[in-house]
C-alpha cells in the first residue's frame, strides 16, 4: 500500500465524518496549475488566507503588469489581492458549481484601516473588482461590525466572520447572519448563492491561559493542557446545532439558505499537539496549513464526533478556569483586542515596506526582493510605531499569542 492510498482512505474518512479541509495560506508564486494539483491531492474543500499571506507591492514580488514604482502601496496591495483572489476562485469554481454552492470557497483578508475607503466600502469594491461567486470577504468578527455583516449579506455578499472568540459572539454573528438573510429575501436575491462562514482560532486560547497562569506564577499543569480550547470549541458547536434547529433559521434553510461553515483555524501550536483530532463533528471545516497537510495521515487517529452534545463538561472545564482567576470570557476579549492590534501593526508594516521598496525603485531604477524582510515581518510578536503620522493608532501594540487566525 502506498501513501497515496492512506492519504486517500484517511482523507475520505474525515469527509464521512462530515469535516472538510480548507488550505490556509496561499504561496502567490505558485501558478494555477500547482494550486490546482494541490486542492486534487488533498481533496481541499476550500481555501484562505490572511494577511500574512499578502504579497510584498515590490517589483519583484508582483505581476508583471503591476511592476515599477509603487505611488499607492494600498492600491497596489488591494490589486494584487484581487488578482490572486480572482484566481484561486476560478480553480476552485468547478467545485463550488459542483457542489451546489457548499464546497469550493475562497476566504481572503482586506485591509483593517485603508486610508480611502472604510471596510464596508472595500468589501463591496473587492466583491465587485473579484466577480466570482464562491469568495468571501473576511470581516472582523467584533460587537461593532455585526450590522455590516447584516447589510453585506442583505447585498449578497459572501463574508466570513473571522476572528470569533467566544460562543457569546458567535451567537451574535449567527444572529447577524439571519438578520441579512432575511434582508436578502425580501429583497428577492436567491439565498442559495450566498455563501458565509465564521472562523474561530483555537490555539490562542490555550496559549493565553498558560500566559496568565504563568504571570499569576502558578503551574500551567494545574490546569489540563488543551483543555480550554477544547472546550470552548465544544460550546461554541453546541450554540451552532442549537441556532441551525431554531425556526428562525429553518425558515430561511426553507428557501435555500446555505448553513454558515464553521471553520477551526490555528490548529497546529508549535508547543502542543494538533487540536484536528479533538475538533471532529458534522459541518465542520478544518483549515490547515501547506506544512501541516501530511499530518492528516500520518499518526491521526478518528475518534468521530468529539463536539456534539458535549456542552455540560465544557462549561464545567471553562468554569473551573475562576478557581486561577481566569474567565474565558475576559480571556476571550483580551484575545479580540491583541489580534486587531496585531493585525494593524502587520498590515502597517506591509505598508511601509511597500514604500520602501517604491523609494529604492525611484533611487535605483531597480525593486528589490524583500521577501527576507517580509518573512520577519510575519513572525510574532509584532510592534508596530505609533503616534502621529505612523498611520497605527495608539495601543495597536500588542502582541497576538497566534498568528493563524
Amino acid at each position: 500500500m502506498n501513501a497515496g492510498d492512506t492519504t486517500g482512505r484517511h482523507l475520505k474518512r474525515l469527509r464521512a465524518e462530515g469535516v472538510a479541509v480548507w488550505l490556509r495560506g496561499f504561496h502567490h508564486s505558485d501558478t494555477v496549475g500547482q494550486l490546482a494539483r494541490l486542492v486534487a491531492a488533498w481533496d481541499l474543500s476550500g481555501l484562505t488566507w490572511t494577511v500574512d499571506d499578502v504579497p510584498a507591492a515590490d517589483g519583484c514580488a508582483r505581476p508583471a503588469a503591476l511592476r515599477g514604482p509603487v505611488a499607492d502601496p494600498v492600491r497596489a496591495h488591494r490589486r494584487l489581492s484581487t488578482v490572486a483572489a480572482r484566481a484561486a476562485c476560478d480553480v476552485l469554481l468547478p467545485l463550488y458549481e459542483a457542489s451546489g454552492g457548499r464546497r469550493g470557497l475562497v476566504s481572503v483578508d482586506l485591509p483593517p484601516d485603508a486610508p480611502d475607503m472604510s471596510l464596508g466600502e472595500q468589501v463591496r469594491a473587492t466583491w465587485w473588482a473579484v466577480d466570482r461567486p464562491n469568495l468571501l470577504l473576511k470581516v472582523p468578527g467584533t460587537a461593532g461590525n455585526l450590522d455590516l455583516v447584516g447589510s453585506l449579506v442583505a447585498d449578497g455578499i459572501g463574508v466570513d466572520i473571522s476572528p470569533v472568540f467566544s460562543a457569546a459572539r458567535y451567537e451574535q454573528v449567527f444572529a447577524a447572519l439571519c438578520t441579512g438573510l432575511e434582508q436578502a429575501r425580501r429583497a428577492g436575491r436567491p439565498l442559495r448563492r450566498i455563501c458565509t462562514a465564521v472562523s474561530l482560532p483555537i490555539a490562542p486560547i490555550d496559549q493565553l491561559v498558560d500566559r496568565r497562569l504563568g504571570e499569576r506564577g502558578l503551574d500551567a499543569s494545574r490546569y489540563p493542557t488543551g483543555e480550554a480550547a477544547r472546550a470552548h470549541a465544544r460550546l461554541v458547536y453546541h450554540r451552532h446545532e442549537q441556532a441551525m434547529s431554531g425556526p428562525r433559521w429553518q425558515a430561511l434553510a426553507a428557501h435555500g439558505a446555505h448553513l454558515p461553515h464553521l471553520v477551526w483555524t490555528s490548529l497546529e501550536p508549535p508547543d502542543r499537539p494538533s487540536y484536528t483530532d479533538h475538533l471532529i463533528a458534522w459541518g465542520v471545516v478544518h483549515a490547515v496549513t501547506r506544512a501541516a497537510l501530511p499530518s492528516l495521515t500520518h499518526g491521526s487517529v478518528l475518534i468521530g464526533d468529539a463536539l456534539s452534545g458535549r456542552h455540560i463538561t465544557a462549561r464545567q472545564d471553562l468554569e473551573a478556569l475562576y478557581a486561577f482567576g481566569l474567565s474565558y470570557e475576559v480571556l476571550a476579549a483580551e484575545l479580540e483586542d491583541a489580534w486587531l492590534a496585531w493585525r494593524a501593526g502587520l498590515w502597517y508594516a506591509r505598508w511601509r515596506g511597500s514604500e520602501q521598496a517604491a523609494d529604492a525603485t525611484e533611487v535605483a531604477g531597480t525593486a528589490k526582493d524583500h521577501s527576507a524582510h517580509n518573512s520577519s515581518v510575519a513572525s510574532m510578536p509584532v510592534r508596530a510605531p505609533t503616534g502621529s503620522g505612523s498611520g497605527v493608532p495608539r495601543g495597536h501594540q500588542s502582541s497576538w499569542p497566534g498568528s493563524d487566525s
